[in-house]
């Protein structure tokens, strides 16, 4: 029975850390016992992790189980030690002639093993290679070092699975978190709507009233927007189509432009933008009327400080466009553009209404 203690923490801990007992066949661990196999020209392969009381195969090839007990593991025996680990004879060495392994089937006769050394120097297992026949000639130079360089690459390839589960674990965390945040504060948003309609249902004029509650909808809707995409960016169609669509119908706009991510900040002001533009609309612009169309398109392009971001507004069909005598604070909003840049080009001419915004693209993207 292999020397191995029960309590060796650092080897379990290891192994917990890398979350890979029990999981499914990988190829790129297959790979490697494939290869193993073919370089020392043996029928069998492992890929041996050791347990507390058993010793479990992430890739094999010549052998069936997926695991055995502890008491049969000639793998455990190089767990002590950071070289090969060769017995030429398994019934010749007194520490495996009695395993059941050599003295029944599958009758194995011949064992050699590269120990798996985590960076932190922790062995956890073997990447062996076994024959049914005694090999008296062990393995050749060229064989050890190959087995030595494919036992490295199973660290690898344990250290960039750990690292991908470990990225996985963060990212439901913060999908998670996003959720409870978003509900938070929609719960946020609909007090604070509750609060303006008690305090305001006195008001006479409701006009002002039903305008603070469509902004914060179209807040929300860009809140959510973001919140998928974990409020690191949101994709400007979205901002567009998710603002318009609850102003008008698909068919009363066109929104297109290049495939662009936009940073939080630059987001909420695009979508609140786009709502003051649309409520526009609906109110005296190409939206008040049947036949009315809204275009709305955006572009990147290279400025005198760096790349800019382009917006572009243009309603037709809508009723002869007439410039407001007094700015209200929809207008005021719009006036002060993207990420309040204040670059703004407006025109009413009497075929609708156009206007172009435009702003650093680094700005627009800042998180």
């Amino acid at each position: 029975m292999p020397q191995i203690s029960p309590t060796d923490d650092a080897r379990l801990d290891a192994l917990g850390d890398y979350a890979v007992l029990d999981t499914p066949a990988e190829p790129d661990f297959d790979d490697i016992v494939h290869i193993a196999a073919h370089v020392c020209a043996t029928p069998i392969a492992l890929v041996s992790l050791v347990e507390k009381d058993r010793q479990w195969f992430k890739a094999r090839v010549g052998i069936d189980a997926c695991e055995t007990p502890i008491t049969q593991s000639v793998c455990a025996l190089g767990l002590a030690r950071d070289e090969l680990l060769i017995i030429p004879d398994l019934t010749a060495d007194s520490r495996t002639d009695a395993n059941t392994l050599v003295t029944q089937d599958p009758n194995l006769r011949f064992y050699a093993g590269a120990p798996l050394i985590t960076p932190s120097g922790v062995a956890i297992g073997m990447l062996c290679v076994i024959d049914t026949r005694p090999r008296p000639e062990g393995l050749t130079t060229e064989q050890q070092h190959t087995l030595r360089a494919l036992a490295r690459q199973v660290i690898v390839q344990l250290e960039y699975r750990k690292a991908i589960v470990v990225q996985q674990t963060i990212e439901a965390e913060r999908q998670l978190l996003n959720e409870e945040l978003s509900h938070r504060l929609k719960n946020t948003l609909a007090m604070v709507q509750g609060i303006a309609n008690q305090t305001l249902k006195s008001v006479a004029d409701r006009a002002p009233v039903e305008a603070f509650d469509a902004r914060l909808l179209a807040l929300s809707s860009a809140h959510d927007i973001l919140m998928r995409e974990s409020w690191a960016s949101a994709r400007m169609n979205l901002i567009v189509e998710g603002g318009m669509n609850l102003h008008a119908p698909q068919h009363r706009f066109t929104a297109k432009g290049c495939d662009t991510l936009l940073g939080p900040r630059g987001a909420l002001s695009t979508a609140m933008l786009v709502h003051e533009l649309a409520t526009n609309a609906v109110k005296y612009g190409s939206l008040s009327s049947p036949t009315g169309h809204v275009d709305i398109s955006w572009r990147i392009e290279p400025g005198e400080k760096g790349e800019e971001f382009v917006l572009e507004w243009r309603e037709h069909g809508g009723p002869p466009v007439v410039v407001p005598e007094i700015k209200g604070f929809g207008s005021r909003l719009i006036s002060t553009g993207l990420s309040g840049t204040r670059r703004v080009e407006e025109s009413f001419a009497p075929s609708g209404y156009e206007a172009c915004f435009r702003a650093p693209l680094s700005r627009m993207r800042e998180n």
